[in-house]
C-alpha cells in the first residue's frame, strides 16, 4: 500500500520505436541508440542535480521542473558559445561536444511530434508532447551568424524573430508565443524587456495525456498527507488497486502511472526527502526503475494542482556555468557575427533563457492533475 506520505514525482518519457534489420542499418542504429541513451541520461542527471539544488534552496515548497526543457534551451545556447563558456555549459549538461547533442534533440522532437500526431480512439487516447524553441534577436545593432540560425532551425525546429526590445509589443509578442505553445496555460511570463536586451532563447514543453489505468472518482476521499516537517494536511486522495510496474526496497517505493507512449514514475522515500536526495543520485533511481516489476498495487495518490517559478541563474552558476553571466568572460563567437558596441570584441551577448513547462493529465473516469512552471529570463552578460 502506498498512502499518506510525502513524495517525489519523476516524469520520464518512454519512446517506442523499431530498428531496421540489415547489418549496416543495425550498426548505424546501434550507434544512434548509444548516442541517444547517452544524451537522455545526461538530461536526467542534469535535472536531478538542479532539483537537488532547488530543493535545498527552499524545502518548504513544491517543485515542478523539466530537465529536457532547460537542457534544450541550454543546448541551443551552447551551439553559439565558444571557449570556456562552451566548456562550462557542456559540463553542466554532463555531456561531451562530440556526443551528437544536436542530432539527438532533433530525433526527440520528431518522436514527440510522431506521438502527438497519432490518430486518437476511444480505446487509446493520444498523448501530446510538444516541445518548441525560439530565438528573439535585437534588430538594431547585432548580427547573428547564419550558421547558428541554420543549426537552431534544423536541429531544434526553432523560430527566429528580429525585434525591437524597446517596444512594449515585443514583450506581448513573446508572451503570446509562450501562451500559444503551452495551449494557453502560461501567460505573462515575460514581465518586461528593455533596450539593453540583445537576445532571448526560449523553450517550451507541453504534455497532456490520459492514464491507461485511471482512478475511479468514486474512490477519492479526504485523507492525510504528510509534509516535510511531519505536519499532516487533508488532501483529496485518489485510490486504486491495479496491476502496475512497481519497485520496493527498505528505503523507497516506486510505482509507474502509464500513459500511451509515456510513464510517470512516483518515487516515495520511506525516510524524508532530504535524506533520500542526499543518499541517492539519478543513476541509483534509474537502476530502481529498471528493476520495476508488474504487481498488484494498492495505490493512494493525491490530487494536485500548482504552478512554480524557478530562477536558475544562481543554480547554473553553482553548477559551474559562471562565465556566460559575466560580460568580461562570456564567449559567444559561434553566435555573433558583429556584436553590439557594449559587448566588445566578440566576447559577450546579453541573452535570456526562458524554459516553460506544462504537465497536464486529462480528466478521464476519475481525475486530473496539471501544473506549470516557467524559468524566468536569465541574463547572460
Amino acid at each position: 500500500m502506498i498512502k499518506n506520505y510525502r513524495m517525489v514525482i519523476l516524469f520520464m518519457v518512454v519512446i517506442m520505436f523499431t530498428l531496421g534489420c540489415s547489418p549496416v542499418k543495425e550498426i548505424k542504429n546501434a550507434e544512434v541508440l548509444l548516442k541517444k541513451e547517452t544524451v537522455i541520461k545526461s538530461i536526467n542527471q542534469t535535472g536531478y542535480n538542479v532539483i537537488e539544488l532547488l530543493y535545498n534552496k527552499d524545502r518548504n515548497k513544491n517543485l515542478l521542473f523539466s530537465p529536457i526543457s532547460m537542457t534544450s534551451a541550454l543546448s541551443m545556447l551552447e551551439n553559439g558559445a565558444s571557449g570556456i563558456t562552451q566548456a562550462e555549459m557542456l559540463k553542466v549538461m554532463n555531456i561531451d561536444r562530440d556526443s551528437g547533442l544536436n542530432e539527438v534533440y532533433k530525433q526527440l522532437i520528431n518522436e514527440f511530434n510522431n506521438i502527438s500526431n497519432k490518430e486518437e480512439s476511444e480505446e487509446m487516447p493520444v498523448t501530446t508532447i510538444n516541445m518548441a524553441n525560439s530565438i528573439w534577436l535585437r534588430n538594431a545593432d547585432i548580427k547573428i551568424k547564419q550558421s547558428y540560425i541554420d543549426k537552431v532551425k534544423s536541429f531544434y525546429d526553432g523560430d527566429i524573430f528580429s525585434v525591437d526590445f524597446r517596444k512594449t509589443e515585443t514583450k506581448d509578442d513573446m508572451n503570446k508565443w509562450i501562451e500559444d505553445k503551452t495551449n494557453g496555460l502560461l501567460r505573462e511570463t515575460i514581465k518586461e524587456t528593455n533596450d539593453l536586451d540583445v537576445a532571448y532563447l526560449m523553450n517550451t514543453l507541453y504534455f497532456k495525456g490520459s492514464w491507461i489505468n485511471p482512478f475511479n472518482i468514486n474512490e477519492t476521499k479526504s485523507e492525510n498527507f504528510l509534509l516535510e516537517n511531519d505536519e499532516k494536511v487533508k488532501v483529496d486522495m485518489m485510490h486504486s488497486v491495479k496491476s502496475r510496474s512497481y519497485f520496493e526496497s527498505k528505503n523507497v517505493q516506486i510505482v509507474a502511472l502509464d500513459y500511451p507512449d509515456a510513464s510517470m514514475f512516483v518515487v516515495l522515500p520511506k525516510d524524508n526527502i532530504k535524506n533520500f536526495i542526499k543518499k541517492y543520485d539519478y543513476k541509483d533511481i534509474e537502476e530502481m526503475i529498471n528493476e520495476t516489476e508488474s504487481k498488484e498495487v494498492d495505490l493512494y495518490f493525491p490530487k494536485f494542482k500548482f504552478s512554480n517559478n524557478n530562477d536558475l541563474v544562481e543554480i547554473l552558476k553553482s553548477l559551474g556555468m559562471s562565465s556566460a553571466f559575466d560580460s568580461s568572460t562570456a564567449e559567444f563567437l559561434n553566435m555573433i557575427e558583429s556584436p553590439p558596441p557594449a559587448a566588445g570584441a566578440n566576447k559577450a551577448i546579453d541573452s535570456a533563457l526562458v524554459s516553460a513547462f506544462r504537465l497536464a493529465t486529462r480528466p478521464s473516469a476519475s481525475s486530473a492533475s496539471r501544473g506549470a512552471t516557467t524559468t524566468p529570463p536569465t541574463a547572460a552578460a
